[in-house]
């Protein structure tokens, strides 16, 4: 069996020790690469992590990954008897059982008279904003089933229909704030390594796959009643992001926010021109902070961007996510004259030094793989240049971490001077550190064409060189913490 994306695909193999029981393959297959590369590889997991990554099917991608999936456990033999209603997503996974509906379509199609009878399917479009996005909750969110029925689903399967209380059986978690009440608060004491592989420090979504989670964290869920389906479309949309079909896409928040700044009068609001990327809301609010299959996602904690997460734990932020060559009290400044934001204290390094470099640099993974997917957004080096990022690329092209080298490697192919460059982030560490040299070595030679000079936030001397004593000592101090993502 496979499940998929335009990323990779993964495979599950039948475990002849334990009949009944599906597990992956060491393997994934890169749809984009034709290649084949070790699972673990795939995923962002901490490289002192020792062991084959296998993940078993029934009681754990089953919930996601199929519809009216069943793990059939038989307690007392302790054999699984998985039953599926269909491998993948399908009708039902959404609109619930669907016999009775279509029992009464075949009926209408006889006798037209019972038009008007009413339907039991349900329609997430005209659920309410919550029960709406529960539907997709069931999937797109992080959750444990609450003690009283973990077994009953472990026998049964799904214990939700779309339509119904999504937490009933569930308990859904969010990571605690200063203000959450005390149980929460012991949560993330007690399990710090749960939240480290889910969100980022400041508690904003880090691992993709949650959205449901992020948004529901979010004042235009919370307090107003913006749902999945007010920007997804399941049937009238690209299936890669499955976007609604808008006139722009700042009008998929213009369908609330009806304000003249929002609309007619954006500069005024944004202090970008109208039709910049810096007057797209989505990249103020939801910037690609999220991180799964190889690349940035956007966050769905929509929120209005700021620096204080970026000072006190190095959480990347939507304004030098766009101004890779900026420090971060650059960004302070801008905000307190444009919006008023309130200064807070900041380090030398971070007066002085790209934000995006710091965290491209000193960071732990996660921080890497978002500025190093970054390095390759076209926002970006249309704001920033890119005439000056292949060095810095290259630094992370050795990196621990395979998929930090793989996202790193397909940024720099955007660069117009390593379009075709030959990388392979498998390779052994002489191959990888001859690859990265190369990139210096080619940079080097194009220098006279750089227009760096004298940009000390981004390591160059006065005359367009890099500073690679700071790049060292900068080096020298990298968070080499252990990062997992649970994607």
């Amino acid at each position: 069996m496979t499940t998929g994306s335009h990323h990779y695909q993964t495979y599950w193999v039948n475990s002849p020790r334990y009949p009944g029981l599906l597990q992956t393959l060491p393997l994934v297959y890169l749809i984009e690469d034709k290649r084949w590369i070790p699972r673990e590889t795939a995923f962002m997991r901490g490289p002192d992590d020792v062991g084959r990554f296998v993940t078993q099917w029934n009681h754990h991608c089953i919930r996601c990954h199929s519809t009216g999936g069943n793990p059939g456990l038989d307690e007392k033999s302790g054999k699984l008897e998985t039953r599926v209603g269909e491998l993948g997503i399908s009708c039902e996974a959404c609109h619930g059982p669907a016999q009775q509906h279509v029992e009464l379509q075949r009926a209408l199609l006889k006798n037209p008279g019972l038009v008007g009878r009413h339907d039991p399917i349900t329609n997430p479009k005209k659920l309410d904003h919550r029960k709406s996005s529960e539907t997709c909750g069931q999937c797109h969110g992080v959750f444990i089933f609450r003690d009283e029925f973990a077994m009953q689903s472990a026998r049964e399967g799904p214990l939700f229909k779309p339509g119904e209380d999504l937490h009933r059986a569930r308990y859904y978690i969010q990571h605690p704030t200063e203000t959450s009440p005390p149980d929460r608060q012991e949560d993330l004491r007690r399990n710090p390594k749960f939240f480290e592989e889910r969100w980022w420090e400041d508690g904003t979504i880090l691992a993709g796959g949650r959205e449901f989670t992020a948004l529901s964290a979010s004042a235009c869920y919370t307090r107003g009643e913006v749902s999945c389906l007010s920007c997804h479309s399941m049937h009238n949309s690209d299936p890669n992001d499955q976007l609604k079909r808008f006139a722009s896409d700042n009008a998929q928040c213009t369908q609330c926010h009806t304000g003249a700044k929002f609309n007619s009068e954006l500069s005024r609001h944004t202090f970008h021109r109208g039709e910049s990327s810096g007057s797209n809301c989505l990249n103020c609010h939801m910037p690609h902070t999220t991180y799964a299959l190889f690349k940035g996602i956007r966050s769905h904690q929509i929120t209005s961007p700021g620096i204080t997460a970026s000072a006190r734990h190095g959480v990347p932020n939507a304004c030098n996510l766009c101004h890779l060559d900026k420090t971060l009290d650059w960004t302070q400044r801008h905000l307190k004259e444009r919006y008023a934001r309130v200064e807070i204290p900041l380090s030398e390094e971070q007066k002085t030094i790209s934000a995006a470099l710091l965290w491209s640099i000193k960071g732990h993974a996660a921080k890497r793989a978002i500025a190093a997917w970054h390095f390759g957004w076209q926002p970006a080096q249309e704001a920033s240049g890119k005439d000056w990022i292949a060095p810095f690329a290259a630094s992370l092209l050795e990196d621990p971490y395979g998929v930090v080298r793989y996202v790193t490697a397909r940024s720099l192919r955007t660069l117009p001077d390593y379009a075709k460059f030959d990388y392979d982030f498998l390779g052994k560490p002489d191959t990888l550190k001859r690859q990265a040299q190369a990139v210096i070595t080619l940079w080097s030679a194009n220098q006279s064409t750089n227009a760096t000079k004298g940009a000390s936030a981004i390591l160059m001397d006065a005359q367009g060189r890099l500073q690679h004593d700071v790049l060292a000592r900068l080096l020298s101090g990298r968070d080499n913490r252990s990062v997992t993502i649970k994607e």
